[in-house]
This record gives structure tokens, C-alpha cells and sequence, in this order.
């Protein structure tokens, strides 16, 4: 038996390679779900208090926005989203855009921007506010929300208080970000 034909060469590398991004775009949207509803693990461990989880119906409406958007983006061939590591804060601080600054009369500023994937609201003031427990962090935002771009799936959200927590661990290292410098950024103080 000879080697195939070049042209059953090139078809079994293009299915090769479509399977590895089948399993790669797959892993990538299992591993957003199991953030958002915040699971150690999707692996079944044959243990009904490891198995068994109460959900909020919201995180489960999350995990179905994950999903349908993952399917989507491989249905129109669009890219995989980039993941950024929560580890290095420093390549997520770089793409910090800020894309509108509105000023109020209290003196705040509502800001909008991007940065690690990720869409963002505050509303950050020049100086801290009368209440601790309003303010992120000792950080003067009183507001703060936060979306996946890729999924479009809210995954922090304060407002004087929180109302969602950071679900993912790139929120978390977002929101810290955000509150140890986006007042000092916006206000030069």
C-alpha cells in the first residue's frame, strides 16, 4: 500500500484539525460554565454532596447564554475568545480602554471601558464616601459592572453593596484592578 493521495491527505488534516477545535472551543465553554455556576469540577465523582448542587436560576440562564454563544461563534467560524490569565495582572491592566467618561454633578464621573474581555461600568467619585460599606474596596466607586464580552454574561456587579459577586476568577482579579487604580486614573489623585 502506497501513501494517500494529497488531496485525501489535505481532507484528513482539515477534519483533524476541525476536531481539535471542536475539542478546544468545547473545553473552553465547559470551563466558562463550571466558573459561572461555580463548581470545583464537571467530572462526575459518584458522590450525591459532590454531584448535586443548588443553582440559582440566573447562573443557570448564564450557563445557557455560555453555551448558545459558544455555538454560535463556532457556527460562523468566528475566533475562540482569548482567555487571560487572572495571574498576570499586569497583561489585563494593559488593555484597559477607556471609552466614555460622564461627569455628574455630585462630582463623580460614570465610566465606561473595556479591559481583558470584559466590559465595564463605575461610577467613581474624587474623594471616599461618607459610608465605608459603600464604597468597593476603599477604592471611591460606589458602582461597578462587569461583563464577559465573549459570552455577554454579567459576572460582578457592586452598587453600594454587592449584588453579584465576582463569579470567575478573571472578575476577581478585574475588580481588584479596577478598585486599587481606576479613581487614581480618572482623577489624577
Amino acid at each position: 500500500m502506497g501513501n494517500p493521495p494529497a488531496t485525501e491527505t489535505t481532507n484528513m488534516n482539515t477534519k483533524k484539525q476541525a476536531n481539535t477545535n471542536k475539542a478546544a472551543r468545547m473545553a473552553a465553554a465547559a470551563e466558562a460554565v463550571r466558573e459561572r455556576l461555580g463548581l470545583a469540577t464537571l467530572e462526575d465523582r459518584k458522590s450525591d454532596a459532590l454531584d448535586f448542587h443548588d443553582l440559582s436560576v440566573a447562573s443557570i440562564r448564564d450557563a445557557i447564554a455560555i453555551a448558545f454563544e459558544a455555538g454560535f461563534a463556532a457556527g460562523v467560524g468566528a475566533a475562540a475568545p482569548f482567555k487571560f490569565d487572572p495571574a498576570d495582572p499586569g497583561a489585563m491592566l494593559d488593555t484597559l480602554e477607556i471609552t466614555k467618561r460622564t461627569g455628574r454633578s455630585t462630582g463623580g464621573k460614570w465610566v465606561k471601558g473595556t479591559i481583558a474581555g470584559h466590559d465595564f461600568e463605575a461610577l467613581v467619585f474624587p474623594e471616599h464616601a461618607d459610608e465605608a460599606a459603600f464604597e468597593l474596596d476603599d477604592s471611591r466607586i460606589s458602582k461597578l459592572w462587569l461583563r464577559e464580552k465573549s459570552t455577554r454574561t454579567e459576572v460582578a456587579c457592586f452598587d453600594r453593596g454587592w449584588d453579584r459577586e465576582p463569579t470567575t476568577d478573571a472578575a476577581r482579579a478585574i475588580v481588584g484592578l479596577l478598585a486599587a487604580g481606576l479613581a487614581e486614573h480618572i482623577f489624577g489623585k
